[in-house]
């Protein structure tokens, strides 16, 4: 009858050894990143299989200690017993611990997911920002352009109140005094006009400044991608 027990124990190991052996090795692949969020479902439904089969195991066990109570002497049960208890404590506290191992895992899994989605609404709000900047630039300078290729044609179609500093409008009061120009509109058009036209380099540099902008940003992104990879990797 000893030897009945002592040899279910050995099957039973070797049963236990091969399920946590295979656990083991899908856990590495998850963790090395060769496998996603289906492999990690797949090893926590072996592991609480296995669970279920420990506890089976063990109501088995307690039955043949029972029996062997009754046809073997007390000393030699208890020792039985012993091992028995020893068997299954030390299969369950490795099962808890493949199974606190799944969780880190699928925790690491999860921030490293969130970073993912970070990093890509960050992306689009930087791109949404960038494109509609460069299309109020280029809008602004297909507008110069047009402008330089008609020409000045006098006083601006339309009207416009704008505050000046008392010395500039002194300035332009001075001109029209001086009939340089019929105006104070007509001078301002001709100065806000002439102003456009020499901030044309500036508008230009802007949108070099914002396209190296663009490269930066996909350096940076390409960057924090392979960044977080190599944490996950890890």
């Amino acid at each position: 009858m000893a030897e009945n027990i002592r040899n279910r124990l050995k099957e039973l190991e070797e049963e236990f050894s091969k399920v946590f052996r295979a656990v083991n090795e899908e856990l590495k692949r998850v963790e090395a990143g060769e496998a996603g969020a289906q492999a990690l479902e797949s090893i926590r439904d072996q592991l609480h299989a296995l669970r279920r089969r420990l506890l089976a195991a063990r109501l088995e066990m307690r039955a043949m200690l029972r029996e062997a109570r009754l046809k073997l002497e007390e000393d030699v049960v208890d020792e039985l017993e012993e091992e028995v208890d020893e068997f299954f404590d030390k299969w369950s506290d490795a099962l808890e611990g493949f199974l606190e191992d799944l969780r880190e895992v699928a925790r690491e899994l999860s921030r490293a997911r969130a970073r993912d989605f970070e990093l890509e609404d960050l992306s689009r709000i930087v791109e949404a920002s960038l494109q509609q900047t460069a299309r109020g630039l280029e809008l602004a300078l297909s507008k110069l352009r047009e402008a330089l290729e008609k020409g000045f044609a006098g006083p601006s179609y339309v009207v416009s109140s704008v505050r000046l500093p008392q010395r500039d409008l002194e300035v332009i009061d001075a001109l029209v005094e001086a009939g340089v120009f019929r105006s104070r509109s007509e001078a301002v058009a001709f100065f806000a006009h002439k102003g456009i036209e020499a901030s044309k380099p500036l508008f230009e540099e802007a949108l070099a400044k914002l396209e190296e902008l663009r490269k930066a940003r996909e350096r940076l992104r390409e960057e924090l991608r392979k960044a977080l990879g190599g944490e996950q990797a890890g």
